[in-house]
């Protein structure tokens, strides 16, 4: 990271431990880790709702505590969240309906936190397509519950990000993962080199105040987790710069 001159990161996993079960003496040593390299946290990068729509209300609410409890001890507010996964036996305006519930009360934890719910589209959950995840939004209604727009996400659900999703979610869009796909594979390419627009959906964002979170998943992109390694980030990373220079966006 201070190669390539970059002054944020997400805590995700650390050696193959997710940061939601991560101790208190490793999260203090990520963030002393950190501070010594003036790398500052940006998000806390849980999976909640990454779970079946039906699930306890009171569970995520407990998970939206802790999760606020870990952003405190790394100096951030963000944390990534999903619109939970919906079920065969669940009609898709019952799930919306759950999943509004469930997301209005961890943004009421999250503002008694004073942290901020970003939620990312992902494949097979209830918020996975752009007029969905607005439907969300709307019915939250809340600050403390923000769009982490990924643009790859979308195209897993067969929408263009550009001109279906973009539109729908700007009003809440704080936050962005930088991947990129192609419609009908699994497979990540290098950030400017799919379907996603990127390029155009960059130049419509380029007066928000955004945190860019380069995530290309160009080794292995599951439903779970991403991986990319050293050269192949390098690559994506060289990617994205270029895109930014030719928009001619400035970036800290």
């Amino acid at each position: 990271m201070q190669e390539l001159g970059l002054t944020g990161m997400e805590v995700r996993t650390v050696d193959d431990v997710n940061v939601m079960d991560l101790s208190k003496h490793t999260l203090h040593e990520i963030r002393k880790r950190a501070d010594d390299r003036g790398i500052a946290i940006t998000c806390v990068s849980s999976p909640i709702g990454k779970q079946p729509v039906s699930i306890s209300s009171s569970l995520v609410v407990e998970q939206v505590e802790k999760a606020s409890e870990i952003a405190h001890m790394l100096g951030t507010e963000y944390i990534r969240i999903f619109s939970f996964f919906n079920e065969q036996h669940v009609t898709i305006d019952e799930a919306i309906g759950l999943s509004a519930e469930k997301l209005s009360l961890m943004a009421d934890r999250a503002k008694k936190a004073d942290t901020v719910l970003v939620m990312e589209g992902g494949h097979n959950t209830v918020g996975q397509t752009g007029k969905i995840s607005r439907q969300l939004f709307e019915a939250v209604n809340s600050v403390h519950l923000r769009c982490a727009f990924d643009g790859a996400a979308f195209i897993g659900a067969g929408e263009k990000p550009f001109t279906d999703c973009l539109p729908l979610l700007m009003p809440y869009i704080e936050y962005m993962h930088i991947k990129d796909a192609k419609f009908n594979s699994p497979r990540r390419v290098l950030p400017g080199k799919g379907d996603v627009e990127l390029e155009r959906i960059l130049d419509a964002v380029r007066n928000k105040d955004l945190v860019l979170s380069l995530e290309p998943h160009l080794a292995y992109a599951g439903p779970n987790r991403g991986f990319s390694g050293e050269e192949l980030f390098k690559q994506a990373h060289k990617a994205l710069m270029d895109i930014l220079g030719r928009l001619n966006i400035p970036f800290v």
